[in-house]
């Protein structure tokens, strides 16, 4: 696909985001799961202790920082310095609603989570202590891994390949409803000229002996550090989300 056709299928379909699954580190193939918040309890008797597990609502917009979010100008800083991106393929902004859950899943949906775009992002979260990697005061990180499958935009059914994205958030547990963090989107395109996914030969993945349809392009590799265009990432986000609570008791009038 051409980086023009390339271009036309992000700035349109927006990337759905949001959802932690934080793995300990993308660039490391040890990865733990931490279940954050997880518990014994019969559902609705879960323990009190701040988590990060929810339901958040949130938006995301393109770092730099521009006018109106200087509040993020030094954070988006320390992220990515300059912040570069590929011209046209990061929309002004993406809506997103991502739930993490107490079993180290997490599900996303976001402004593009439709037919003709993509779908509702999928993975897992953990905690990630990485000390090589921007880490707040006070906060634990946690980093997501989760893919959508990307359509082109255009036609409904018209699958391309798919989306990872890096999804990064800070939790305070003396403030557990608020979260700042930054996205960064990759793109693999696996479909090829005719129409199909280009698969690897029969049980050369997973030592199945068997045909395993496993892609060429191994889209569940670690991520590559920071953000390089070269290798899929389009862009750096950044973001405050809110949880979402639910609606008990109703407010007086």
């Amino acid at each position: 696909m051409k980086r023009s056709l390339l271009v036309t299928v992000f700035a349109t379909a927006v990337f759905g985001l949001a959802s932690m699954e934080l793995l300990s580190n993308m660039s490391s193939p040890t990865i733990t799961a931490h279940a954050q918040g997880k518990s014994d309890f019969a559902p609705g008797h879960q323990s009190s202790d701040p988590s990060a597990v929810g339901t958040w609502f949130g938006i995301a917009r393109p770092c730099p920082a521009a006018a109106g979010d200087e509040g993020h100008a030094a954070f988006c800083q320390q992220i990515c310095g300059t912040c570069t991106s590929i011209p046209g393929t990061l929309p002004p902004e993406v809506p997103m609603m991502p739930t993490i859950h107490a079993d180290g899943t997490v599900t996303v949906n976001d402004a593009g989570s439709t037919i003709v775009f993509h779908t509702t992002a999928q993975g897992s979260w953990a905690a990630d202590p990485d000390k090589t990697q921007p880490q707040l005061a006070g906060k634990t990180r946690y980093q997501a891994s989760f893919i959508w499958l990307q359509g082109d935009g255009q036609t409904p059914g018209h699958f391309l390949g798919v989306a990872r994205p890096r999804f990064v958030t800070y939790f305070d547990p003396k403030n557990p409803d608020n979260m700042i963090g930054y996205i960064q989107p990759h793109f693999f395109r696996i479909v090829g000229a005719g129409g199909l996914v280009n698969t690897l030969p029969s049980g050369s993945k997973g030592s199945l002996d068997v045909t395993n349809h496993y892609p060429e392009l191994d889209v569940l590799a670690p991520l590559p550090s920071g953000c390089q265009n070269l290798k899929g990432c389009l862009g750096t986000y950044h973001f405050t989300i809110h949880r979402v609570k639910p609606n008990v008791p109703n407010p007086s009038n």
